[in-house]
């Protein structure tokens, strides 16, 4: 429950709310579901519930780097990067003192 906890605060604290209404009613579902489960001593099968995504993502995670996929997939993502010429001024970036209300470019407000 602690799990869900902080995934909810760390939503709210962002201000998605509807994400964090549903993770939690789906995180009070889960652990109703768990608690269940180990209440008629199927306890192994809890934890099989709650191990199956470590596994499975550590496994990923090792085949990945065993075949060097970060490698094979480099080669075939190249950038299409142009610099700047000289005469390409819309793309260039303006220096700005004051904004079109008068404000400061940054803003001084301490939150």
């Amino acid at each position: 429950m602690l799990y869900v906890l902080v995934h909810i605060g760390l939503d709210l604290s962002f201000g998605l709310y509807m994400t964090a209404a549903i993770k939690a009613a789906t995180g009070v579902g889960l652990v109703f579901l768990l608690d269940s489960f180990c209440r008629v001593d199927l306890g192994i099968l809890s934890w099989v519930i709650i191990a199956t995504p470590f596994v499975i993502t550590a496994l990923a995670s090792s085949i990945a780097m065993g075949l060097q996929l970060d490698k094979t997939m480099t080669a075939y993502a190249v950038e299409k990067f142009t610099p700047l010429a000289v005469d390409n001024t819309k793309n260039r970036d303006r220096y700005v003192t004051q904004l079109k209300g008068g404000e400061a470019p940054i803003s001084s407000n301490p939150i």
